[in-house]
């Protein structure tokens, strides 16, 4: 009998949208937002939410990763736990 092991996909999601002079940028994956006045801006404004929201759900593994609603975010969490550096987070978004 043959084995086939999937890989998990870890990619992340930014879409990006002008909203009233800002732009909006969501990570669905992660049920995070962010808004800056370039999309750059909300991209770097999200990075740094993604890498903060990554420390805490780490710093709180058990209860985060039992939670209905945060369960899901695991496997992003520790890809972007892995990354070791803002430049390398960046590389999970499409």
């Amino acid at each position: 009998m043959a084995i086939i092991l999937k890989e998990r996909a870890t990619a992340l999601t930014a879409i990006v949208e002008p909203s009233d002079g800002k732009y909006v940028i969501v990570c669905p994956e992660l049920d995070l937002a962010a808004e800056g006045d370039t999309p750059e801006a909300a991209f770097e404004d999200l990075i740094e939410m993604a890498i903060d929201y990554a420390e805490q759900y780490m710093e709180e593994y058990e209860l985060f990763s039992k939670s209905p609603n945060r369960a899901v975010h695991a496997p992003f969490i520790q890809a972007i736990h892995a990354m070791g550096s803002k430049e390398n987070v960046k590389t999970l978004f499409t």
